[in-house]
């Protein structure tokens, strides 16, 4: 057996023979390796360094674990998305909108004529002004007809043996308006009869109880009796006239239309 044959079996049998040789001389590891590797393809103590510093450690995992989203929180914003897409209008969607809304100059023009209605459009204020001149007017040409008519027919009696007095009755009990009050009575004496007549241009219906409440006043601060009360108007103010006239012939009045009146 040669030499080598029988180092090597003691290396065999004793390998710590061997381990106890490379302990006490590494380079000779440094050796091989330089023999089966170039030495500019191995890495350095400072290219390790280098490496530790890029990668991620445990800690840096935990960290991007936390802030990637997971694939069912990805199908979640895609179905978030979608609905967006449904509800968010499209190129043609606005393109419509466009055609039918105002532009900012047209909103101008339109607000220029509104302006314009308003100087020309009466306020609240006028109405209510013009409200009352008319009322005040129709007051006034009320009091002006029931005066002009009252003259007429005035004159018109005159040229009958019908000689109207009108007479001022103060009316303490209240008895014809419920009140106590001044009340105006014409009256005509014929043949030793009492006959109270009303002018009026225009007869409504609330006006007969007053009408007839006089003859009642007439007879209790006069103490004469009276033969009739006579309604004189050309006009009756209610849709059923005859109703008017019944009425009035069952409170004991008589109503005259001055056409009906023989000035002979």
């Amino acid at each position: 057996m040669s030499l080598a044959d029988e180092i090597k079996k003691v290396l065999t049998e004793n390998p710590s023979i061997l381990a106890d040789v490379l302990a006490s001389h590494p380079e000779i590891i440094y050796q091989v390796l330089a023999k089966l590797t170039p030495w500019q393809n191995l890495a350095t103590k400072q290219d390790v360094e280098e490496i530790k510093k890029v990668m991620a450690t445990k800690q840096d995992m935990e960290e991007i674990k936390k802030t990637m989203a997971t694939k069912q929180e990805l199908e979640e914003v895609k179905k978030d998305i979608e609905g967006i897409k449904k509800v968010m209008a499209t190129k043609q969607d606005v393109e419509e909108i466009k055609k039918t809304m105002a532009t900012k100059q047209e909103l101008e023009e339109v607000k220029k004529d509104i302006e314009g209605i308003k100087k020309v459009m009466a306020t609240k204020q006028d109405i209510k002004t013009l409200e009352v001149m008319i009322s005040a007017l129709g007051t006034r040409w009320g009091i002006q007809a029931e005066d002009v008519f009252r003259k007429g027919m005035m004159e018109l009696l005159s040229n009958t043996n019908w000689k109207v007095d009108r007479e001022i009755i103060f009316d303490k009990e209240g008895i014809v308006y419920g009140y106590p009050s001044e009340v105006e009575i014409d009256v005509i004496i014929s043949d030793g009869k009492v006959i109270l007549v009303e002018l009026t241009a225009s007869l409504k219906r609330s006006d007969l109880i007053p009408f007839s409440k006089k003859k009642e006043l007439y007879e209790k601060e006069k103490g004469r009796k009276v033969s009739e009360v006579v309604v004189i108007t050309p006009f009756i103010d209610d849709k059923n006239e005859e109703r008017i006239i019944a009425i009035a012939k069952s409170l004991g009045i008589r109503i005259i239309k001055p056409s009906e009146i023989n000035p002979d």
